[in-house]
């Protein structure tokens, strides 16, 4: 016996430095997952600094409420020795992720024990079970991708892990000792992930049962009480951010409404534990996925088929632990179960929120198989042997299949860190290996600390040492971006480049009036624009051409027909260019579809082609899919049109009609867009057409007037509005009097204020204030004691955020009005503007 325990624990040893190894040659020093890794790394130099859990990136450093404090706890130690830096923190994750392996080895070993003292067996349980669980959770693609990612799970599942051991080891000698361990590890739970109240619950709904296990409630209150004081505090700062979205989806649901939603979750939550327990399952898009270059090659047959598997796996697991009820056992059921009531109700769903079940499965794995094979096989020794033969051939064919998969994820990382700019250039790679981190280190090195970044990733911050705001711009209108920026007052926009097609609305670069966003760095999958404002008023066309996105995702999809990021990329671009049965015909190309981006689209590509039905369909699947959230509010503008239309009996009617009225809604619609040359091309439609009516021809001669303005051609548009046959009305006459006003100032004669302000609001009214900025320079320059083009001036430095300027326009406004309460409270937001964060 003791020869084999060597043996056995030799070979552990060599598991953990080949784990050791795959996760090593995973490491890089981009984070990956947005926003938690970042804000992890964060929040921990933080605490170091400020002894508070505050936003250190943030004007203010206003409280952190939305994720409990834990892993940046965890993550002292490295924010020590090398601060804001990625590698160090992912090394503490690695560190835990052995640490899970070891304690998942002396779980099963324990309850093996356990169950021999039980049983009539005289002989030393073997260890090849336990050596062979711990070999398929170290080469499970999830778990090799979360250990290498700045993220709370593997830690969480080894705190959960250590809880089994102890619940699983007490006897009457060590039972003091366990008690104040599982205390303090209880105290901890909640304050890594909010869901560890599940494995609270479970715990003190076993203890309650039983007078004999009463002492375990001590941990259970600890870990409330932990847990509402964290609740208190937010609740406190008015953010109790959970609570209130669950309590308020619940609202908005209704109770049946409630009860479908959690049987809708509850199954979704089981297809992710599937996909995990059975990794490249077919029918499915793991998360690792998007960190491969090719795609996956999934495993053959049905999904149901592995469905099912998953669901004997978890049938033979829940069995073990109600063969080992009182070593954990009951309580892991009980935690599996509140776990599924939990995320049933969760406002978010992802297939992460189920990885940290997973160990606690394949823990009682072993003991319900063993169990299984007593009951059925008796003490036959052949019987047993074919049992342990029909256990051992998916084993190892699962096995297989993950080693391959951990390879490609390592061959990738290997390629990113060796090819440098080449990897980006010729592997159109996804956005999750854009460098974020190469792209604050040009931010701090190039500008001044008080500059103010919008990004769509956060971790731009950990290197970049500025404040920032985090913005999905593919999900944020060009108005209410325009709010954005003049409320934050950022100098730049770090987004991903131009390969991530979507992740920007990149006619902007051309086509924004108020701004002018310049790109000043495009590398490495990163793209920083900077904001200025737009001085001309018009548009240009360098950077950015109609058809360059669905030319490129055509491109990128031929090079990587396989990869799921260039199938949504490129759908997407179909549904811009209305090339609506296409689209349908992709989708159906690529046969079943498990990603929540892809069967939006779809539904989509089915109400622009008129097929409410089916969009409809497409749309409440996607409702139900993981990471549906994220899109949620395109998903129900979806619902909503498509019940709206299939009430009117609209579904069977043919497209309406080109009309000269249609083409002018749709002109208008897209310059509030922005999309200035779309609407051009409508708007020529529109006087184009012999049937049009005068005041609809009217209208697009306004457009076309105005287009002409914006593109710098006042003959033109001093033409158009010489076809409108109704000049009176008021649209009409500001255009026009904008002109006139242009030419007689031309020269910016003297004793013209009046004109002045009067074009100044004309510019303004017309969304062109960076004209009117200009126009005001001039002014100031030739008028500079004049106090109302200096309060003007001022308004619009300020509005740009313009600081240096904006602060002496004012400082002179004081000078000259003392008691102006505008103008001090115009200051007091320039200081607050200049403020520099403290890294």
């Amino acid at each position: 016996m003791p020869t084999r325990n060597r043996l056995s624990r030799f070979a552990l040893i060599v598991i953990l430095f080949c784990f050791a190894g795959l996760a090593a040659a995973r490491l890089n020093e981009l984070y990956f997952f947005t926003p938690d890794s970042a804000d992890y790394v964060l929040m921990a130099r933080g605490l170091i600094d400020h002894l508070a859990y505050e936003q250190i990136d943030f004007p203010g450093t206003p409280p952190f409420t939305l994720r409990p404090p834990g892993m940046s706890l965890l993550l002292i130690p490295a924010a020590l020795i090398a601060p804001y830096q990625a590698i160090l923190a992912k090394v503490t994750v690695i560190l835990f992720a052995l640490l899970l392996l070891v304690m998942l080895y002396a779980c099963l070993c324990k309850l093996d024990d356990a169950a021999l003292a039980s049983s009539a067996e005289g002989s030393p349980p073997a260890r090849w079970p336990a050596l062979c669980i711990v070999l398929l959770l170290a080469t499970n693609p999830y778990f090799l991708l979360f250990s290498t990612l700045v993220m709370s799970e593997v830690p969480f599942m080894a705190l959960s892990l250590g809880i089994l051991y102890l619940l699983a080891s007490e006897t009457e000698q060590n039972r003091k000792r366990n008690l104040v361990l599982l205390t303090c590890l209880f105290l901890f739970l909640p304050l890594l992930r909010t869901i560890g109240i599940a494995l609270t619950l479970a715990l003190g709904v076993w203890a309650i049962t039983s007078r004999q296990r009463w002492r375990y409630l001590i941990p259970v209150a600890g870990s409330l009480i932990t847990l509402g004081l964290w609740i208190l505090r937010n609740s406190s700062l008015q953010s109790d951010l959970y609570s209130s979205l669950v309590l308020g989806n619940m609202k908005s649901a209704g109770l049946m409404g409630t009860l479908l939603s959690m049987v809708n979750r509850s199954l979704t939550h089981f297809q992710s534990l599937c996909e995990t327990l059975i990794p490249n399952m077919p029918g499915a898009v793991p998360a690792y996925e998007r960190f491969l270059l090719e795609g996956l090659n999934f495993l053959p047959g049905p999904p149901l088929l592995y469905s099912l598997a998953s669901l004997l796996v978890l049938a033979i697991s829940l069995y073990g632990m109600l063969q080992c009820r009182e070593r954990g056992g009951m309580v892991c059921l009980l935690y599996i179960v509140i776990t599924f009531g939990i995320l049933s109700v969760w406002p978010w769903m992802q297939p992460r929120f189920v990885l940290p079940l997973l160990p606690v499965i394949l823990v009682f794995l072993p003991v319900g198989i063993r169990s299984l094979i007593l009951r059925l096989a008796g003490t036959s020794v052949t019987t047993r042997k074919v049992f342990v033969s029909l256990a051992l051939i998916p084993a190892l064919v699962m096995l297989g299949i993950q080693t391959q998969t951990d390879a490609r994820l390592v061959s990738t990382n290997l390629q990113l860190i060796r090819n440098g700019e080449t990897f980006y250039q010729t592997q159109y790679p996804s956005s999750h290996f854009s460098n974020f981190v190469a792209a604050g280190n040009w931010i701090r090195e190039q500008t001044p600390p008080d500059t103010r970044l919008l990004t769509r990733r956060n971790d731009v911050a950990t290197s970049a040492h500025r404040f920032q705001r985090l913005v999905y711009f593919e999900k944020t209108p060009p108005a209410q971006l325009h709010e954005l920026i003049q409320s934050f007052g950022p100098q730049y926009l770090v987004s991903f480049d131009k390969n991530t097609i979507d992740a920007f609305p990149w006619h902007l670069l051309n086509d924004d009036l108020v701004y002018r966003l310049t790109p000043v760095y495009d590398k490495e999958g990163v793209t920083i624009l900077q904001v200025e404002p737009n001085y001309e008023g018009t548009i240009r066309e360098q950077y950015w051409q109609e058809n360059a996105g669905l030319t490129l995702a055509r491109t990128i999809l031929e090079k990587f027909p396989h990869r799921l990021s260039a199938q949504v990329a490129y759908l997407r671009q179909l549904l811009e260019a209305e090339q609506y049965e296409k689209a349908i015909s992709f989708v159906e190309q690529l046969g079943t579809v498990q990603d929540v981006h892809l069967t939006n689209f779809l539904g989509w590509a089915y109400a622009g082609n008129r097929q409410f039905q089916q969009a409809l369909d497409e749309f409440v699947k996607a409702s139900r899919m993981p990471g549906q959230v994220a899109i949620r509010g395109s998903i129900q503008r979806g619902i909503k049109l498509c019940q709206q239309q299939l009430a009117s009996k609209d579904d069977d009617q043919s497209p309406p009609a080109e009309t000269p009225q249609r083409n002018l809604q749709i002109a208008q619609a897209f310059w509030k867009l922005t999309y200035y040359r779309k609407a051009q091309r409508y708007a020529q439609k529109v006087v184009e057409a012999e049937k049009a009516t005068p005041d609809v021809r009217d209208q697009a001669h306004l457009i076309l007037a105005r287009f002409a303005l914006i593109t710098g051609q006042t003959e033109q548009a001093t033409e158009e509005l010489k076809q409108i046959q109704n000049r009176q009305t008021p649209e009409v006459e500001r255009v026009t009097e904008r002109l006139e006003l242009e030419k007689s100032l031309t020269a910016l004669p003297p004793n013209q204020r009046a004109a002045i302000l009067k074009l100044v609001a004309l510019y303004k009214s017309e969304g062109i204030p960076g004209k009117a900025l200009a126009l005001l320079s001039r002014a100031h320059k030739q008028i500079p004691d004049d106090q109302q083009i200096l309060q003007r001036l001022a308004e619009l430095q300020l509005f740009y955020h313009l600081l240096p300027e904006a602060e002496a326009s004012y400082q002179r406004l004081q000078q000259l009005s003392p008691h102006d309460p505008d103008v001090d409270t115009a200051l007091k937001k320039i200081a607050a503007l200049k403020q520099m964060p403290h890294f």
